[in-house]
């Protein structure tokens, strides 16, 4: 897929003090891409300079290979940075209806139907304010979606949120991106929730971005063992340890082991398993977190 926004060494200090150093991201066409960090990390201030709302002391955007020109981006953004701009005194339809005039989209049924996208369509004249969180998030991605973006900017939109809330903005944003093609930039602190359904990840501690991978790569980077349950354990364990020369195997129970060498190999330990005639009841290969991934990359539990 191309690059649609990259970030070369940007930085941005204030008083002084860098919220974000020497930056570099890469956000590929189609991606839903997290970006994750715990509070003051340094999420929010890249997402405000890639969206032009601040400058950047060093450093730069590039959107479709083409250097960014703060306040005129070559690609048609959308954001819900913070907290969504609404008029609280208006129902969902006014407050879309007067964004689409401002920019020129005012044409008939287009606000009904960015209501119908994020499911709001329902809420009449019920005012902006008397919404649920949840509720005012999905009005602030529909005011994002006017101008049709190639990439939607969120910064924390799930932070706050019951576990239904939740599932509904991650639901709405799987479809944006593969019905309406939108690539997403969203930062997070809840790690497990964005291991739902990002494709690419992006670390960034004490303003540093100090790793990005693909879902994939997380996967094989971060299998953590391989389970089997049996009738009788010990002697599955022998034939491991004779038969493949494993060493790195722990008993857990009469009934149960956990290998923790040739992870990354656990085909050849089925087929072996096949081959000797060697009957289990389960075989699982384990996989650490998200949040496990990211405390060993960030330190642990440093703060």
């Amino acid at each position: 897929m191309s690059e649609l926004v990259a970030t070369d060494k940007l930085s941005k200090k204030y008083r002084g003090k860098y919220a974000l150093r020497d930056a570099d991201v890469h956000v590929s066409q189609g991606d839903i891409y997290g970006l994750i960090g715990r509070n003051g990390a340094g999420k929010t201030t890249l997402l405000k300079l890639i969206n032009s709302q601040i400058l950047p002391t060093s450093g730069h955007v590039m959107m479709k290979g083409k250097r960014l020109a703060y306040g005129s981006p070559n690609i048609s953004l959308g954001a819900l940075v913070e907290s969504p701009g609404f008029y609280p005194d208006y129902s969902a339809l006014d407050n879309v209806r007067f964004l689409c005039q401002a920019a020129g989209r005012d044409k008939k049924g287009y606000a009904e139907s960015l209501l119908e996208i994020v499911e709001l369509d329902g809420t009449g004249s019920k005012k902006a304010k008397q919404f649920s969180l949840g509720m005012k998030q999905r009005l602030g991605i529909a005011l994002a979606l006017v101008n049709e973006p190639e990439l939607l900017i969120l910064d924390e939109p799930i932070n706050g949120m019951d576990p239904q809330g939740i599932k509904d903005i991650r639901e709405l944003l799987v479809k944006l991106n593969r019905q309406q093609g939108v690539t997403i930039l969203i930062s997070s602190h809840i790690l497990d929730e964005l291991a739902k359904f990002a494709t690419t990840y992006g670390i960034i501690k004490d303003g540093l971005v100090v790793s990005e991978f693909s879902r994939e790569e997380l996967e094989s980077r971060n299998t953590s063992g391989i389970e089997i349950t049996a009738p009788d354990i010990d002697p599955v364990a022998r034939a491991l340890r004779e038969g493949l020369k494993l060493q790195d195997i722990r008993v857990l129970s009469p009934q149960q082991l956990l290998i923790g060498d040739k992870v990354d190999d656990h085909g050849r330990v089925s087929r072996f398993l096949f081959d000797e005639r060697i009957y289990v009841t389960g075989f699982t290969v384990r996989h650490n977190s998200l949040e496990d991934y990211f405390m060993g990359l960030t330190g642990g539990d440093e703060k």
